[in-house]
């Protein structure tokens, strides 16, 4: 303890148990403030109830000592923050030539500093990146630094990664070998899709010495394979793959020797062991006996594209010969991420032909998923190309129409977005048929409500270039337009064209960030972030095509000129009841409405009503908004805007 607090803890004057808290912020002691980062205690004047500090961002920083009793944490001696702070050039210059000399540090010396915790705590990868990027690694290096750090430390059995956001960089309690470590790790997993991440990770050359720990890996994954219940079949599946996977390259590396040539002894206990085992673990197939096609849909797109490879190649022998409606019904329904590899698979075995008689049958009753469609036209040169025909293009606006109108998922978004921005789709859907048979696909995109203006016109113009007729549809559509032409105040449009503006150059790409965030942390069926991310571009998608749709129909006006001989928009009409009651309605543009104080737009039934009367002229009107109708008499006319 400080000299001075044990004068004052002597005397009685402090208790002892308040001068060990004290003590923490002595002079030579070392603290941390989130916002001024590391300091060291420089001096205190403890009658006056001040202390001196220096900070990384304030040097010789006084202040109140029971402000930094709130507002500071002290740092334990031998924690990793006082030697960034005391050296941090130097830590540093150890960290660019051995990335792991950095990360022991900070593991060894990561002390919580609360009473009765001594050893060090294990530490999140991001508040390793806050703590260190920029105090000691350069801004600039951290990526590349961190990315070589984080490789070393899966080299090295001695540190536990973390397997998925939220889960903590520790170093083991003692030395094992690679093999020991991931069944440590394996056995400590909280659920199966923790363990076919650390089976992912492990590397298969460092096992291969260490088969009797391997045999109780082995023995520890049948266990959970037999045990697993309804709610992980996705995740039984994958242990059985990646242990396959495994054992296979464990018995690859014992065919050789160290210097790559065939071994000489090939009697090995540990690999006999092994084998031994094989012919007792459950298989891919029996598994799959199990699951029906309704199950396996609601999970396969989440399985990686070379699992899946190996989940179809083991229908066959699951199924018998119902594996190809099977592996049909994966198709049609197991979403994006599973129609190509399942695709692959089906024409491979030589059943094509009958998967392509599915599609034309979906596409001719249009009932065939989004994503299907899109999976169509994306090969439309490729495995697609039998199916590719003029009759895609109808079920492909029914499902841009019917996603619009239900308030769909985005895998219709997906299939809108790829009729826009893929150029060359809709022309080659025209491309083999006459014009006459075209014209019914381009008049359903020139008539969508659920496409913009300027992307029909674009679709329109690159279908024109295989047929220049289809111009008369776009003349045609022009006239009807011109007649629909709404006028709206300045005012109202600039309102929403600063609506609009602000959705598509502020709100949709935030939100397109945010779903870029919320993918990344995985596991999307029950990522509530990524769902509501989803939803909320629903809803800013759908307000962006409305609102681009009223606009390009708006005729902005500031109602100046107007005609007063007679009541209509950009006018004040004044109007008595029968008891000498007056009452003023203004007559605006078609996005003017404020019924309490009787501004009325053009368009609406009132609007309509009050239109076209000259002063004198009689009505039958509500006085007051709501109320019954009575005979108003029209007492006179005004501009608006004189």
């Amino acid at each position: 303890m400080h000299a001075d607090l044990e004068k004052l803890v002597a005397k009685k004057k402090i208790p002892e148990a308040f001068a060990a808290r004290l003590d923490k912020f002595s002079p030579g002691n070392y603290v941390v403030h989130k916002s001024w980062g590391v300091g060291k205690v420089k001096e205190w004047n403890l009658p006056e109830n001040s202390i001196v500090i220096n900070f990384e961002s304030k040097p010789d920083h006084q202040m109140e000592l029971k402000f930094a009793f709130n507002l500071l944490t002290s740092l334990p001696q031998g924690h990793y923050l006082i030697a960034c702070f005391e050296d941090p050039k130097g830590v540093w210059a150890a960290a660019k030539a051995d990335p792991l000399t950095l990360v022991r540090l900070v593991l060894n010396g990561n002390f919580s500093g609360k009473d009765g915790e001594d050893a060090p705590q294990p530490i999140a990868p991001e508040d390793v990146e806050k703590n260190l990027k920029g105090r000691v690694v350069p801004e600039g290096d951290w990526k590349s630094w961190w990315e070589k750090a984080r490789k070393a430390m899966r080299d090295k059995s001695e540190f536990i990664l973390p397997t998925r956001r939220g889960e903590l960089i520790a170093l083991r309690g003692e030395t094992m070998s690679p093999a020991a470590a991931l069944l440590e790790d394996y056995k400590k997993a909280r659920d199966l899709r923790t363990c076919v991440r650390l089976l992912d990770a492990a590397k298969p050359e460092t096992l291969k010495d260490d088969h009797d720990v391997v045999l109780e890996l082995v023995a520890a994954l049948e266990k959970d394979i037999e045990e697993g219940g309804a709610n992980v079949k996705q995740q039984i599946l994958e242990l059985i793959i990646v242990r396959d996977e495994l054992i296979d390259a464990l018995l690859k590396s014992a065919d050789k020797g160290k210097d790559g040539t065939p071994a000489a002894d090939q009697e090995d206990e540990g690999i006999r062991k092994l084998m031994a085992a094989i012919p007792g673990m459950t298989t891919l197939d029996a598994v799959l006996a199990g699951i029906s096609s309704e199950e396996i849909v609601a999970f396969i797109g989440d399985v990686p594209a070379a699992r899946q490879k190996k989940i179809y190649e083991a229908l066959p022998d699951a199924l018998g010969g119902q594996w190809l409606s099977y592996a049909t019904n994966i198709f049609l329904f197991g979403g994006s991420k599973a129609i190509g590899e399942v695709a692959k698979y089906i024409i491979a075995k030589g059943e094509g032909e009958q998967l392509y008689q599915d599609i034309r049958n979906g596409i001719s009753r249009q009932s065939l998923p989004a994503d299907v469609l899109v999976w169509i036209c994306r090969e439309r040169k490729g495995a697609a190309k039998p199916v590719f025909t003029l009759a895609l293009g109808s079920a492909i606006m029914n499902a841009i129409e019917r996603d619009a109108s239900d308030g769909g998922p985005n895998k219709g978004l997906r299939l809108r977005n790829l009729l826009v921005e893929d150029k060359q789709l809709a022309p080659d859907l025209i491309r083999h048929v006459t014009e006459s048979e075209a014209r019914p696909f381009a008049k359903a995109i020139y008539d969508s409500a659920s496409l913009h203006d300027l992307d029909r016109n674009l679709l329109l113009a690159n279908m024109m270039k295989v047929h220049h007729g289809l111009q008369e549809i776009v003349l045609s559509r022009t006239k009807v337009q011109e007649k629909q032409q709404l006028y709206v105040s300045i005012e109202s449009y600039n309102q929403r064209k600063a609506e609009y503006d602000e959705l598509v150059n502020v709100r949709i790409p935030k939100n397109k960030q945010d779903l870029t965030v919320t993918r990344a942390e995985g596991d999307l069926r029950e990522n509530g972030g990524y769902q509501d991310a989803k939803a909320t571009r629903q809803v800013l998608m759908r307000r962006s095509e409305e609102l681009a749709r009223n606009l390009a129909q708006a005729h902005p006006t500031d109602f100046k000129g107007v005609d007063t001989s007679r009541s209509g928009m950009g006018t004040y009409v004044t109007v008595v009841d029968p008891e000498g009651q007056e009452a003023v309605f203004t007559i605006l543009g078609a996005w003017d409405s404020d019924p309490d104080n009787r501004v009325i737009p053009y368009t609406s039934k009132l609007g309509q009503k009050l239109t076209g009367h000259a002063v004198g002229d009689v009505i039958k009107l509500p006085f007051v908004p709501g109320e019954k109708p009575v005979k108003l008499t029209v007492k006179a006319i005004a501009a608006v805007n004189p």
